[in-house]
C-alpha cells in the first residue's frame, strides 16, 4: 500500500510538473503573441504617421501648386490687360490721325471746290462779257 500511495504521489507531482510546465508554456506563448501584436501596432502607427505626412506634404504641395498657378493666372491677366490698353491707345491715336487727316483732305477738297466755283464763275462771266 506505500508503495501504491508512493506511486501515486509520483505520478501526482509529475501531473503537477506536466501541469506546471504547460502553464509555464501558454504564459510565454501568450508573451510571446502580446509581443507581436505590440510590434505590429508599432509598425501600423509609424505607417499611419508616414501616410498622414505623405499626406500633409502632398496637400501643401498641391497648395503651393494652385497658389503659384494663381499668380502666373493674374500676371498674365495683367500682362494682356495692359497690351490690351496699350492696343486701345495705339487705336486711339491712329482715329484721332486718321480724323486729322480726313478734316485736313475735307478742307483742302472744299478748298479745291471753292477755286473751282471761283473759277467757274470767272469763266462764266468771262463767257457772257
Amino acid at each position: 500500500m506505500k508503495d501504491t500511495i508512493s506511486a501515486m504521489r509520483e505520478q501526482l507531482e509529475t501531473m503537477r510538473f506536466e501541469q506546471e510546465k504547460s502553464v509555464q508554456r501558454a504564459i510565454a506563448a501568450a508573451n510571446a503573441e502580446i509581443l507581436e501584436l505590440r510590434a505590429t501596432i508599432v509598425a501600423l502607427r509609424e505607417e499611419m504617421e508616414s501616410i498622414r505626412y505623405d499626406k500633409n506634404r502632398s496637400v501643401q504641395e498641391a497648395i503651393v501648386a494652385a497658389n503659384d498657378e494663381i499668380l502666373q493666372l493674374k500676371a498674365t491677366a495683367r500682362e494682356l490687360r495692359n497690351e490690351m490698353e496699350r492696343s486701345a491707345a495705339v487705336f486711339e491715336d491712329r482715329l484721332a490721325d486718321e480724323r486729322l487727316a480726313h478734316g485736313d483732305e475735307l478742307k483742302q477738297l472744299q478748298q479745291m471746290i471753292q477755286m473751282l466755283r471761283e473759277s467757274l464763275t470767272v469763266k462764266q462771266e468771262s463767257t457772257q462779257s
